[in-house]
């Protein structure tokens, strides 16, 4: 197997890409929440409060780390945008915010060398939407089915 180039970030290419996981937790978090509000199944409504919680924490975590690489953590406010009538709109819109962190967060892994307090807390932030992924696939399924027992977050 033939591997391409070494991916090797910069400090300000780690500090752009963390600005921009920053961005999409704060998203994700007005997303969720907005979501959650407006389901009608509690269940899911309770889920998707929950995953607003953990994208918050995500949130205040690169907050954190912006701060002490130096960096000037962005103060953006959230897109208030449409996500579609539907909560099968809304969990296929959710999903892809998380798709997008899922490849950002693995890259930021991978290529930052010589932080390994940052790639940990990138990996550790990577396996949660990994999780939120994985959850939203399966609930989406199960409402495009018409089925009524949400899935369980694990």
């Amino acid at each position: 197997m033939e591997y391409g180039a070494l991916t090797r970030l910069s400090a300000e290419e780690t500090l752009a890409g963390l600005q921009a996981a920053l961005q999409a937790e704060i998203q994700a978090v007005a997303d969720y929440s907005r979501h959650a509000h407006a389901v009608p199944q509690a269940e899911i409504g309770e889920t998707l409060s929950t995953l607003a919680g953990v994208e918050r924490e995500h949130a205040r975590r690169l907050t954190q780390r912006i701060t002490v690489l130096g960096g000037k953590p962005s103060q953006d406010r959230p897109t208030a945008h449409s996500t579609g009538e539907s909560l099968a709109d809304w969990l296929a819109h959710d999903l892809k915010g998380e798709q997008w962190a899922i490849v950002e967060y693995a890259r930021l892994v991978a290529g930052i060398m010589g932080d390994d307090e940052t790639a940990e807390l990138m990996a550790e932030l990577l396996r949660d939407e990994i999780r939120h992924a994985r959850w939203l696939k399966a609930t989406l399924l199960t409402v495009e089915k018409g089925e009524r027992n949400p899935v369980t977050i694990r």
